[in-house]
Parts: C-alpha cells; sequence; structure tokens
C-alpha cells in the first residue's frame, strides 16, 4: 500500500491555509498536510523526512517566499514547490519560474480551478521525473555491470591466448625444425591477436579498437623477431585508425601474415634491407601498405605466394581489397585497402 503523501503548507493566513488543505483533500484523500506559520516549524518539517509538495505564499511576516523556495531545493532538489501568493508580480513570478519553481497561483477564487491543476500537475511532473531518474539510474548501474563483465572476458581471453602462445612455444622445443617453424607461426599468430585484445581492453569502447598501435605492435614484434639485426623497420602512420572489434581482429592476423611474408622471403641469405608499413587514414577508405626493399618477384610468383586461402579468408572477413605490385630487384608492396 503506498505511503500518504507529505505536504508543506506554508502561510500565515489560517484561512488561506485552508484554501490549499481543501484542495489537497480534494485531490489525495489521506494527504498528511503540515501547517507552518513559522520559522522554528518549517525547519523542523523540512528536516523530519522529504516532502512529495511544498506549496508557500510569497510575502511571510517571518521569512520570504523565495527563501523557502531555495532551502528547499537545496536539501531535496526532487521537490516540487508550488507559490500560492496574493502579493508579487509577473516579474517576481518568471525569475522564479526560470529558477526552477514549479508554478505561481495568484490568490484569488477564480484561480482555485487553476490552483487544484497546478498542484496535481508539480506532483504528477515530478513523479514522473523521480521515476526517469531512478531507470536512468538502473540503466547506468546494468550498463556499468555490462562493462565491468565485457572487460573481464576481453581480459581472460587475452590470457588464454597468451597461455596457448607458451605451450605452443614450450611445445616447439621438443620437436623436428619443420614443426617448429609452423608452431611458432601459430604462436605469433596468437600473439598478433593478444596485442588486438590487449588493446581492446584498454579502449574506452569495448566495440572498438585503435588499430593503429596493434599494427605498430605487430609489425615492431616480427622484425625483432624474424628479421634480426639486418633488417630495420619504418612505421609512418598518419594518425589513429578505429575499427570494430571484429574488423580488426582478421586485419591483424591479415598484416601479420603479410609482414612475416615479407621478411621470411624478401631479403635472401640475411641481406640488409627495410620494411616500410604505412597506414593511411584521412581518405574515405583507409589504406595499410607493407612495403620491403628486397628481392622482389616475378607477378605469377607474387600471385602465387600472396594469394593464399588464408590471406584471401582473412582479406574478405576484414573487408580489405589486397593489392600488389612487384618486380625482380625492385621490391615489393602489399596494399590493403579498406573497403
Amino acid at each position: 500500500m503506498p505511503r500518504p503523501m507529505r505536504i508543506l503548507v506554508i502561510d500565515d493566513n489560517s484561512d488561506d491555509r485552508q484554501l490549499v488543505l481543501r484542495e489537497l483533500t480534494a485531490l489525495w484523500p489521506g494527504v498528511i498536510a503540515i501547517e507552518v506559520n513559522d520559522l522554528a516549524t518549517f525547519e523542523a518539517a523540512l528536516e523530519a523526512r522529504p516532502a512529495d509538495l511544498v506549496v508557500t505564499d510569497l510575502d511571510l511576516r517571518w521569512a520570504d517566499g523565495r527563501d523557502i523556495f531555495v532551502a528547499t531545493k537545496k536539501l531535496y532538489p526532487a521537490c516540487p514547490v508550488v507559490m500560492f501568493t496574493g502579493t508579487g508580480d509577473e516579474t517576481i513570478a518568471v525569475a522564479l519560474i526560470k529558477a526552477g519553481l514549479d508554478d505561481y497561483v495568484v490568490k484569488s477564487p477564480r484561480q482555485m480551478p487553476r490552483l487544484r491543476a497546478s498542484l496535481r500537475m508539480a506532483v504528477e511532473i515530478a513523479t514522473s521525473r523521480n521515476a526517469l531518474s531512478e531507470r536512468e539510474a538502473q540503466l547506468t548501474a546494468l550498463a556499468a555491470h555490462k562493462d565491468m563483465i565485457a572487460r573481464e572476458l576481453h581480459h581472460r581471453v587475452k590470457n588464454n591466448l597468451q597461455m596457448i602462445m607458451s605451450l605452443l612455444q614450450l611445445r616447439s622445443r621438443q620437436v623436428d625444425d619443420t614443426t617448429r617453424g609452423h608452431l611458432q607461426e601459430m604462436a605469433g599468430r596468437m600473439e598478433a591477436l593478444a596485442l588486438v585484445q590487449e588493446h581492446i581492453y584498454d579502449a574506452d569502447a569495448l566495440d572498438r579498437v585503435d588499430f593503429s598501435a596493434s599494427l605498430s605492435e605487430i609489425a615492431e614484434g616480427l622484425t625483432n623477431t624474424i628479421g634480426g639485426y639486418h633488417i630495420s623497420l619504418d612505421r609512418d602512420f598518419d594518425g589513429p585508425l578505429e575499427l570494430e572489434v571484429g574488423r580488426a581482429m582478421p586485419l591483424g592476423l591479415l598484416c601479420y601474415e603479410l609482414i612475416l611474408n615479407a621478411l621470411k622471403h624478401a631479403w635472401p641469405q640475411a641481406q640488409r634491407g627495410k620494411l616500410t608499413v604505412e597506414l593511411r587514414t584521412q581518405d574515405a577508405h583507409p589504406e595499410v601498405k607493407i612495403i620491403d626493399d628486397g628481392a622482389g618477384f616475378e607477378e605469377e610468383t607474387v600471385t602465387k605466394g600472396l594469394g593464399t586461402r588464408l590471406v584471401r579468408s582473412l582479406a574478405t572477413e576484414a573487408k580489405a581489397e589486397v593489392l600488389t605490385s612487384s618486380k625482380p630487384g625492385d621490391g615489393t608492396t602489399v596494399t590493403l585497402r579498406l573497403v
């Protein structure tokens, strides 16, 4: 059963208080109306517990109605306040309503229907506003909870990827050289995914990630591991590239495959060279370019080497067009254009 409404009726004139009480009782039978005609009673009633409505005169012998309004809103911002007064003017009314007063009704027999409507509307609006605030608070708490769960899941995925990488590395020590190479490449792919996953966890929005940071780390890690001392890395990014997670993951793997391919095949006999990774984000279709100054390939060799099923599959998933340019002795450029 809902609790009865608690309303403060503030006026020096007992007859005017009775007029207000009559309207309140007609609107809400069983209402608890507290009559206030001095400062001590007002302060005690206000501090006892929140009121559902305050109805006050403007010109009180012991206070100003504006001070009543300010004190009420300061303690209970959601409490509606209606001013029922025979003093003041339109300028005061406009100023008070701009400050947050719910309504300003002039004392007059002809205004009694308006007073009743004003009281009802003030309470209904306040009730709706409070319900909306509570719902917003609930939704905010729910969103924060979901965000916490999502971050925990991303964190666990990253940890699981790192555990798989460690297991693959351990296993690679117990097999022949060919199998070891395959296992290490699989571990590298896991690392590429883990790098994207790590940046997802650090991002404000868990459905998007700055791919440029992941790309930079993938290129640096592969160059240090595969390229060794004889290959230098140049990264030329014109800005960050924010992508949806579902697109960043396959694009990260695609870049890993292409950078790995360049480091393994562009410089035979450990020749010195330079690998350049470019990122252009300003155009309608951002591009990633992987450029080596190595041996280059014949056109049919390029098609055979880079047109693998894995690269094609990852390019389709990342919504990227793969363009390759290469000549013997003149290096290779692979462009990934996001479409």
